[in-house]
């Protein structure tokens, strides 16, 4: 992932303050997850059609993007409520198609050269849901931002991922009805490190100092 360091937290610290935010937030979080796993179900519906493929993108995307919005905001002390999964389409819904439809091509892309690329796409542009709904930036901005932003951060985001694996295997193997908690988890620990690492950011830019460590 070309990184060398990071000064934001670890997967597992990541993990660790989720926990606690999953706790406090748990009702609220697992009716936001159900809704957003209702919505998500007629994509499986008209799977290799045109209309699945326009529900995919002009529905699931922002649906996505919202989601992921939520859960930052339990992140940052603030309550999730399900109208943040269409927070999209009431701010940014043609930027958020936009980057989903950029971000898609360009992991697609960079699985296309021999995967290892894929899996560096997909670390790198992670954060562009978090930059379209929360700074409001445009596709461009956001897909050139969370690159950048994400330097020093790539293993750890990397981490994230594969920490999900096994939460995801137990929660199978609990009758199913752990994964979405497993997921509820897993998606608090990246909103964990991309808030840790924007704060610390603008804090060093209000100070003149580097925002970002080098790679």
């Amino acid at each position: 992932m070309n990184e060398i360091s990071s000064s934001g937290p670890s997967a597992s610290e990541a993990y660790a303050q989720a926990w606690g935010v999953l706790k406090r937030c748990f009702l609220e979080l697992l009716l936001l997850a159900v809704v957003w796993a209702l919505l998500s179900a007629p994509s499986g519906w008209f799977r290799e059609s045109l209309v699945g493929t326009a529900y995919h993108v002009l529905v699931l995307g922002p649906v996505g993007f919202g989601g992921m919005y939520a859960f930052l905001r339990a992140v940052r002390g603030g309550t999730p409520e399900i109208g943040d999964l269409f927070v999209a389409f009431r701010v940014d819904y043609v930027q958020a198609v936009l980057a989903s439809l950029l971000m898609g091509a360009l992991i697609t892309i960079g699985f296309a050269l021999l995967v290892i690329p894929g899996f560096v796409a997909m670390v790198r542009l992670a954060w562009v849901p978090y930059l379209v709904t929360d700074e409001h930036l445009d596709a461009v901005a956001a897909v050139r931002e969370s690159w950048e932003r994400t330097r020093g951060h790539g293993w750890t985001i990397f981490g994230i991922f594969l920490l999900a694996i096994p939460l995801l295997l137990v929660g199978l193997l609990l009758l199913v009805v752990g994964v979405i908690p497993a997921l509820m988890w897993a998606q608090l620990a990246a909103a964990v490190l991309y808030a840790a690492v924007t704060t610390r950011d603008r804090a060093a830019r209000g100070a003149g100092l580097p925002a970002t460590p080098s790679a």
